[in-house]
């Protein structure tokens, strides 16, 4: 294998992986995935349920495998296993303070205001939501915010 053609590669991705957070690369991007090796990885919703009506206020839950939400390494070096969430509320439309609460003033904080709200816990509130369909996903994140691998995503209505 010749070295000086991997080297710029193992940059790039060293460097796109850094960028993290602050990426405006959609979520479905390999190339920003950094998935340490161990078990395989999981989420789902297990609040709202699909096509649960709610009200304008919406607590979703999800449920971990595999994986432990580590708030004292956020922003540290990703490890096996471990990290925290990013939820995005229909697209990154409510993924601001006033819908998002303590979650978008993170975001705010990390500037990715729109992008999405960033979680330390299995759970989220989201209030004032219009009445209509709104689908909510949630991406396992690494310490450094580069995605872990596996995300989830559930479609509700609120009335």
């Amino acid at each position: 294998m010749n070295v000086r053609r991997v080297a710029p590669v193992v940059i790039l991705a060293v460097a796109v992986g850094a960028a993290g957070c602050g990426s405006s690369k959609k979520s479905s991007s390999t190339s920003a995935t950094q998935t340490p090796s161990g078990p395989k990885l999981g989420v789902t919703f297990t609040k709202p349920t699909k096509n649960e009506k709610v009200g304008t206020t919406v607590t979703a839950t999800v449920h971990l495998t595999n994986f432990k939400l580590d708030p004292k390494a956020v922003g540290k070096a990703p490890q096996p296993g471990r990290g925290h969430l990013h939820f995005t509320m229909d697209g990154g439309k409510f993924d601001y303070p006033k819908y998002s609460g303590a979650n978008g003033l993170l975001a705010k904080k990390l500037g990715v205001t729109g992008k999405y709200s960033p979680s330390v816990t299995p759970t989220i509130k989201y209030k004032g939501l219009p009445t209509g369909k709104h689908t909510l996903s949630v991406q396992l994140a690494n310490n450094n915010h580069s995605n872990a691998g596996a995300s989830a995503s559930v479609t509700f209505r609120s009335k």
